[in-house]
């Protein structure tokens, strides 16, 4: 498998097809196997990659993941396009990687020439500062319901995961993770073999999320002209789905696109729909 060092940080990555660049960037906690039926769909019509950020498998990276923040990641993405000369690209990003996108598509246009939200975790849309009590009040005032679903994610997930993180239990912190963001018990047990055992072996990327993320707002969003679609699964976690009105409803001429029967991970749940959809978008891009 190929991989390329990119500012000092090696990222391996999957190419099939050609024509203008597919680029997809993963979310927590998987890696560049979350794309394989993209990839072999895509490849058809585009040029498609797929890449493992930084501490994903299977980049041997040590360290603590707190320099895995938004904007690294988005330096480490531009420099992967720059280097396979897949400027400018089709970005499709999902949940952290989501953000990731974006970031690069709101602060480097010139590179992108469309991208698709999935699930896009853009927490600062909802509050920019969670250690805010009286944010998290207004959030409340606002959308009641997205404010519970937040607070809930942050009590049964993020907060036991990094304490299980702490102690070293990684599965415990993976299994966390996906309770919270799929609002659901017993996740990672339903999941294919294949795809337990790639969450498995990126559990310690759970570890981003303890990582600042920079401030979007809905003025960044309404500055956007790049053709986007956002998609959002039909039962992921409420706090997710309102992160994704929100910037629908913000990013001038945004498509939306529901896929129904599925969570917070549409490319892995409903393939054949997800892919259906995105490919419609990007014919009429090309």
């Amino acid at each position: 498998m190929p991989s390329l060092e990119v500012n000092g940080v090696n990222l391996f990555y999957a190419e099939k097809g050609a024509g203008e660049p597919v680029v997809f960037v993963h979310g927590i906690p998987t890696d560049y196997r979350a794309w394989d039926s993209q990839l072999d769909s895509f490849s058809e019509h585009y040029r498609a990659i797929a890449y493992s950020r930084r501490y994903a498998y299977p980049n041997a990276r040590e360290g603590d993941l707190l320099d895995s923040t938004v904007e690294n990641n988005a330096i480490d993405l531009m420099g992967l396009l720059e280097k396979l000369r897949a400027t400018p690209a089709h970005i499709v990003g999902h949940s952290y990687g989501g953000f990731i996108s974006l970031y690069v598509a709101a602060h480097h246009p010139e590179m992108v020439r469309s991208f698709v939200l999935v699930e896009p975790a853009v927490s600062t849309l909802l509050v920019k500062n969670p250690k805010n009590i009286l944010e998290f009040l207004l959030l409340f005032l606002r959308s009641p319901s997205v404010a519970l679903s937040a607070a809930k994610y942050v009590r049964k997930g993020n907060n036991p995961a990094f304490k299980a993180l702490d102690k070293g239990d990684l599965l415990t912190a993976v299994k966390l993770n996906l309770d919270a963001i799929e609002d659901k018990d017993g996740v990672l047990d339903r999941l294919s073999a294949k795809t337990r055992a790639m969450m498995i072996d990126n559990a310690r990327t759970v570890g981003e999320l303890r990582t600042r993320v920079p401030v979007f707002t809905r003025d960044d969003a309404s500055r956007m002209r790049t053709p986007s679609l956002l998609i959002s699964g039909e039962s992921s976690a409420l706090v997710l789905r309102g992160i994704g009105q929100i910037l629908a409803e913000s990013i001038p001429d945004c498509e939306r696109a529901r896929i129904s029967g599925a969570g917070h991970f549409p490319h892995l749940d409903k393939a054949e729909e997800f892919n259906a959809r995105v490919l419609g978008f990007l014919q009429l891009q090309s």
